[in-house]
């Protein structure tokens, strides 16, 4: 039964996905006038020599596709660090009763990406956190931010660091699964990286958190956020990126258009946002 448990719920909340390479063209090659070995190598040579320059030039001036969050190069006419100290300051916030967050920090072009959820949108976001109920079976809950700098590179963009603790002092119940009585073990999280990107207007378009600063921290295993949390109900996931049985169980909870969702659908996304991977597949830019 645990082990149905485990996987069910890893089809509401969890994802990777197959990858499949190009395969090659055909390759000519003219036999007239081969260069000697010397020659080859002297030429060989000069084109790595070439090919190097060519990418570093390329590189150097290709923008990427999240520049898009650099507005063009100006300048916050607000404290970034303020706002968002403010913002992770609010009880929805700290409990991750999302609903309970002022609607008016957001960009309606708001973008949320972690590990392998997203890239979701806030309407979808705000359902799914509801749905899964972890105010009750967490109602402790607290998420201490703390470490808040600018991205030296993107001054709309505020890094700082989180540790989620909380006790399982109430019945978990995920839409689908059976309930997961409350074991009143503590949640002791390992700090994470956490970052959020404002717009000119003051709002947020854009949040993005990733795996465990240390994974021997804490008790969850490494598991940060909700599989943290969800490791110490007694349910543990795997969450790896890239792992296939993981993407095909999102993409079917996607298919199957349940109440809960780990990413929204394409239509639904902002159109800022460029890279086609979903949930836990990898990066495809």
């Amino acid at each position: 039964m645990q082990y149905l448990t485990a996987m069910f719920a890893s089809m509401l909340i969890a994802g990777a996905s197959a990858f499949i390479l190009p395969s090659p063209g055909p390759v000519l090659v003219s036999f007239q006038s081969l260069p000697s070995s010397s020659q080859r190598s002297h030429q060989q040579q000069q084109h790595e020599r070439h090919g190097a320059l060519s990418a570093t030039s390329t590189s150097s001036s290709s923008p990427h596709w999240l520049d898009v969050l650099k507005f063009d190069g100006t300048t916050p006419t607000f404290d970034v660090i303020d706002k968002t100290i403010r913002y992770t300051s609010e009880p929805g916030y700290r409990s991750f009763n999302l609903k309970d967050i002022p609607t008016d920090y957001y960009s309606e072009d708001y973008v949320f990406r972690g590990p392998i959820v997203g890239p979701i949108n806030r309407e979808d976001l705000v359902r799914t956190n509801t749905i899964f109920g972890l105010d009750t079976a967490f109602p402790d809950l607290d998420r201490k931010a703390f470490g808040f700098t600018v991205d030296p590179d993107n001054p709309y963009r505020v890094l700082y660091f989180e540790r989620w603790t909380a006790t399982h002092a109430g019945d978990l119940s995920i839409d689908g699964l059976p309930p997961l009585a409350a074991t009143g073990n503590r949640s002791e999280q390992p700090i994470m990286p956490f970052s959020v990107v404002w717009n000119p207007e003051g709002k947020i378009i854009y949040e993005h958190l990733t795996t465990a600063v240390d994974r021997f921290e804490g008790n969850t295993g490494g598991k940060v956020a909700v599989f943290g949390l969800l490791e110490t109900a007694g349910l543990p996931l795997d969450n790896n990126v890239g792992n296939p049985i993981l993407v095909l169980q999102q993409k079917l909870g996607r298919f199957l258009n349940g109440p809960a969702q780990v990413y929204s659908r394409v239509e639904d996304v902002p159109s800022w946002w460029k890279s086609k991977a979903v949930g836990a597949e990898k990066n495809d830019m």
